[in-house]
């Protein structure tokens, strides 16, 4: 048994193109490849427009058992950095401390609840209702993500001659309904010289390869190809052709650094002409030795954001003391104690583990 198993294991890895040889991945590699093109920082990096990032993290605090419901602290942060020069030095400069904008909400797929919130709600909840296990961490993904976008179109409506950075791609799932604030967001950036892309931290995705994700990919194939500051467009029928995501961006991979730990999905607005010029100003911003090409500003960012798991037990209790006097019961309370991804302590799957 053992041996016929193993045998059908390492047929099905020939099926997924695992250890074929190095001759047939060549050949696939020069099918799939796309055109790269290197550039180099700019040479005066003091004329780098200042560059401003959001992103966005929640924390679910409380659930309510056999109601579908929790409580979520949902935070956005922005971050604005500018380079300057001192005593020949080049420094990243924060003009002001990070702005942090909180929202404390329900997450509900209870129909009474959802007619009592805004439109965002029903959609996510409907979005999410696809899935199962991860149905409350989806609706809270595309809650935060509404979050995010908001803030953007308010930065662009403010704001002037700067980069504007999204953490991950400027797409969205076309149930969402974001056509509206991304047009503005589009337009606001058009009128008010504001350079909008989104950063993507990770890309499972399988856009360059049939097989390998395309951080696999780019790092296995193209590193050693490509040392030195370099991206690499994706064509737009490669996009064209799918009818789940809003796609609001030209689609490139980019290395920002010569020791960087990956290439980075970088989404831009499709009205940027100087591709040169663009990635030459985010690369200035990706030289912290922290994290090799990935721009400070969403390093910074990132790191505010995710700190709202760090407020989640001082909102515990201003929320104990508020549920008890709505009338729930101790033991009712700490039945709806959830981590910060909403998941039940003790629930059946760690009692039985």
């Amino acid at each position: 048994m053992k041996t016929k198993d193993i045998q059908n294991v390492v047929e099905l890895l020939k099926i997924a193109k695992i250890g074929v040889s190095e001759q047939e991945e060549k050949e696939k590699r020069e099918l799939k490849d796309l055109e790269a093109n290197e550039f180099t920082l700019l040479g005066n990096m003091e004329e780098v427009l200042p560059i401003i990032s959001v992103d966005g993290s929640y924390s679910f605090l409380f659930s309510f058992l056999g109601a579908e419901t929790w409580i979520v602290l949902f935070r956005i942060a922005v971050t604005e950095y500018q380079i300057q020069k001192i005593n020949g030095n080049i420094h990243y400069t924060m003009y002001s401390p990070p702005k942090i904008y909180d929202h404390l909400n329900l997450v509900s797929f209870n129909e009474a609840v959802l007619s009592s919130q805004p439109e965002v709600y029903s959609i996510a909840a409907e979005i999410a209702s696809g899935f199962t296990e991860r149905a409350p961490q989806i609706f809270a993904s595309n809650v935060m993500s509404y979050f995010e976008d908001k803030t953007l179109e308010n930065i662009s409506e403010t704001r002037e001659n700067c980069i504007l950075l999204k953490d991950g791609a400027l797409l969205t799932f076309s149930a969402a309904k974001r056509e509206e604030i991304y047009k503005k967001i589009l337009l606001n950036c058009r009128m008010n010289n504001i350079i909008l892309a989104g950063v993507s931290k990770s890309t499972t995705s399988h856009t360059l390869n049939d097989f390998y994700t395309d951080d696999y990919y780019l790092k296995k194939f193209y590193d050693k190809r490509y040392p030195n500051l370099t991206y690499i467009h994706i064509p737009k029928e490669i996009f064209e052709r799918q009818t789940k995501f809003d796609v609001w961006g030209d689609v490139y991979f980019a290395k920002l650094h010569k020791e960087a730990s990956k290439w980075f999905r970088i989404d831009i607005d499709f009205n940027i002409k100087d591709k040169n010029k663009f990635f030459s100003s985010i690369a200035a911003y990706s030289m912290v030795q922290l994290i090799p090409g990935y721009p400070i500003g969403l390093i910074e960012a990132h790191k505010v954001a995710k700190s709202v798991r760090d407020l989640k037990e001082s909102y515990e209790l201003e929320l104990l003391e508020s549920l008890s006097k709505m009338g729930l019961n101790a033991e009712d309370i700490l039945d709806g104690a959830v981590d910060m991804n909403g998941k039940q302590f003790g629930s059946f799957h760690e009692i039985l583990d």
